[in-house]
């Protein structure tokens, strides 16, 4: 007991210990939440997301757009994302080969997604986890990191938020423009094919309410400057929800893993996972949220995901160390 105290102080600065102090004085919430909750806000993330079915498109016939998303499943395209030939040993399969994203019920069809479920799942999760609601996206300008085929473009459209969704992926991000134009919502909807790092501009800064980041900090290999840039974009007292692959270890580490290691899948079939660098426990991810401007910060280990899960909050415009910093000239 007496070596984790002295381990907690020398891995602590005096300011950090300060706002774990604070975290343990306030109510907190458990690392899971009520099943009955979370199946509640599930049903009605659902029955939200079923409006996109094939009676609800406004630009395209039934066959046509049925024809298009078909044509894409499977497709390899490689140059079409800009890769070499010499490259593509070391690329993403997913960003080689075109892999349906979430679950998604057409109503004349169904496609079953790699992620299942999870941008249902992962809302309700936040709503119950930190303190954010359904309605607080309503009418809400919600920037939408990595949004593959569309499934939480879509979802966070339903709640009534006017979205800016980015895809570093140029034929997942298409994909979601056609999801978006076919059902009449592109004036609410934008997706760009631009990656997290394209962000760091004026065009960018003080632009959003809510920056929805799932699945994703854990892909980046600067992921503290990410956390930067997305601080940057939201507006003064905007929020964060971040979600991650990550480590249940209770002092700051991350496990690297990077390029070269893999998990399910094959290589022949260009469906392996990995291809993550920086993999978090929730105080590493602590203290990078602190580090990036954050304030109000959470971060938990979900038991039922073995997940991370993370929510911040843009307090005020504050500074970032600029010693060792990768991008120097960063706001």
């Amino acid at each position: 007991m007496i070596k984790q105290v002295i381990s907690k102080l020398y891995n602590s600065s005096p300011r950090e210990l300060l706002h774990q102090l604070r975290a343990r004085l306030r109510p907190t919430k458990p690392s899971w939440a009520d099943d009955g909750e979370v199946r509640r806000i599930s049903d009605e993330l659902r029955r939200r997301f079923s409006v996109y079915q094939v009676s609800g498109l406004k630009t395209i016939s039934p066959q046509e757009f049925s024809d298009y998303i078909h044509s894409k499943i499977g497709q390899v395209d490689y140059q079409a994302e800009g890769y070499a030939d010499y490259e593509l040993d070391r690329q993403r399969d997913l960003s080689i080969k075109f892999h349906w994203g979430h679950n998604h019920d057409f109503g004349d069809f169904r496609l079953e997604g790699r992620m299942g479920d999870r941008h249902i799942n992962l809302l309700a999760n936040f709503i119950t986890l930190f303190p954010i609601s359904i309605e607080d996206f309503e009418d809400k300008d919600v920037f939408d990191i990595g949004c593959w085929t569309g499934g939480t473009t879509l979802l966070l459209a339903s709640l009534g938020a006017r979205v800016f969704a980015i895809e570093e992926v140029r034929k997942y991000a298409e994909m979601t423009s056609f999801l978006a134009k076919s059902f009449g919502i592109d004036e609410r909807v934008t997706v760009e094919p631009i990656s997290v790092y394209d962000c760091n501009s004026d065009e960018f800064y003080d632009r959003f309410d809510i920056v929805y980041f799932p699945g994703v900090i854990y892909h980046l290999s600067d992921p503290l400057l990410a956390l930067r840039i997305l601080f940057n974009s939201l507006r003064v007292s905007g929020v964060i929800l971040i979600e991650s692959a990550g480590i249940n270890r209770e002092e700051p580490f991350c496990r690297f893993d990077g390029s070269l290691v893999y998990g399910t899948g094959t290589r022949e079939r260009l469906d392996r996972s990995g291809w993550n660098w920086f993999v978090p426990s929730p105080s590493a991810l602590y203290r990078m949220m602190r580090e990036a401007g954050f304030d109000e910060v959470e971060t938990l280990w979900h038991r039922p995901t073995s997940r991370v899960y993370g929510y911040g909050r843009k307090v005020s415009q504050v500074g970032i160390c600029k010693a060792g910093l990768s991008v120097p000239s960063i706001r």
